[in-house]
């Protein structure tokens, strides 16, 4: 919740997640995690017969513009970059309450965070190197997107995944900035296009 201004860090402590109803084409909704903006859901998308991630801002920071603005960027920035390592985005649009969502492809794995702290648990040498190896992609996957012109602005280990086959994935591009040099094809959604961008 740090980077949320006071008022909206008031408005969520203390709140819980909610469970969400199947709608549309998803179903077999279940709750995986919860951030400062948002919720995160498994979910199965029964056009496709995909397991997917659902992310919907929370319910009680819908009323902040502001905020949904800055969720629906999120969406629009992470879904043009394309890159091995940046989670792809597949669909947006609204719940039947209004709220906005996204999808976008289900990492299982563990967090940078976990597995430095199973380094430190029991060092190794086989380890220590798959971390480097990490490191160089988080890295390499930064590069790619300073190109596009997109600072991350809230890059940690735990908004890192390592997934089962030791994939990385650059997650969380809630906080992140197109900078003038950005390309101009690279921009933040228009709220009015939110509902039709589809990938």
């Amino acid at each position: 919740l740090r980077h949320l201004p006071p008022e909206y860090q008031l408005a969520t402590r203390g709140c819980a997640s909610a469970d969400l109803e199947p709608f549309g084409k998803y179903a077999d909704i279940s709750f995986l995690s919860m951030g400062g903006m948002g919720t995160v859901y498994r979910c199965r998308d029964t056009a496709l017969g995909r397991v997917v991630a659902l992310k919907v801002i929370h319910a009680h920071l819908a009323q902040f513009q502001d905020l949904v603005s800055s969720f629906k960027d999120e969406a629009s920035v992470a879904g043009q970059l394309t890159h091995p390592n940046i989670t792809p985005v597949h669909e947006v649009g609204e719940l039947p309450d209004g709220r906005p969502y996204f999808t976008m492809k289900l990492v299982e794995g563990r967090t940078l965070a976990e597995v430095i702290r199973e380094y430190h648990a029991a060092p190794s040498a086989p380890v220590f190197h798959a971390l480097l190896r990490h490191f160089v992609t988080v890295c390499n996957t930064l590069g790619y997107a300073h190109q596009r012109g997109v600072m991350h602005r809230d890059l940690k280990p735990v908004n890192v995944m390592i997934g089962a086959f030791g994939e990385v994935q650059v997650m969380d591009w809630g906080l992140s900035k197109i900078t003038p040099s950005a390309p101009q094809k690279l921009t933040a959604a228009p709220l009015a296009e939110f509902d039709a961008v589809r990938a």
